[in-house]
């Protein structure tokens, strides 16, 4: 997606070899315009898919998913980062890693928003594909299916996107990062 490679030259930051700022139009300051094409670019790419709704998890994946949702006219699911294990039948959860923040915490969701159905994943970074992995986890104990994945930024230095597309898995990434230089802030995109 052109765009949003443009904003990444233009604004991103390469804060190290492996962390990718993109705070300033993506996250802590969210540029809508640009999540409105991110959006529109996920609901063009997934119309021929059969889903019944998207899900992402919080936080900095839910502006492009609100576009997305919006665009393709299905619902959004938000799951949430919960550091307590639930006991209540209505949830399930997944205990997840956060590679980036170096804590555990658990996937949760209503079991009713995603029971059954047909799922598209849309987040914001791939880097080791534990959040993908990790979702696809708690819908197969909801009896749901991801159906693919959408990804708005692939860190492919690192081994996400050849793990889950060795797997056979359905991703779509919209910008694949091949590298990153902070001595020069040189941001590699292929």
């Amino acid at each position: 997606m052109e765009l949003l490679k443009q904003r990444i030259r233009e604004a991103g930051i390469a804060r190290t070899e492996e962390i990718l700022d993109v705070s300033t139009f993506f996250n802590a300051q969210v540029d809508a315009t640009l999540m409105q094409a991110i959006g529109q670019d996920f609901a063009d790419y997934f119309a021929n898919h059969e889903f019944d709704a998207f899900v992402t998890v919080e936080s900095s994946g839910i502006a492009p998913s609100v576009f997305a949702s919006l665009a393709a006219q299905k619902p959004l699911v938000i799951i949430k980062k919960s550091q307590k294990v639930l006991d209540d039948p209505r949830y399930i959860q997944q205990e997840s890693f956060s590679f980036t923040k170096g804590n555990a915490y658990h996937l949760t969701t209503h079991l009713d928003f995603i029971q059954g159905k047909r799922i598209i994943l849309i987040d914001d970074f791939l880097a080791q594909g534990s959040v993908v992995t990790n979702v696809e986890t708690l819908l197969n104990k909801a009896d749901a299916t991801l159906v693919a994945t959408g990804i708005c930024i692939s860190k492919d230095y690192q081994p996400g996107f050849k793990k889950l597309s060795a797997a056979g898995k359905d991703v779509y990434c919209q910008v694949h990062v091949t590298g990153l230089n902070p001595e020069t802030n040189a941001i590699h995109i292929k």
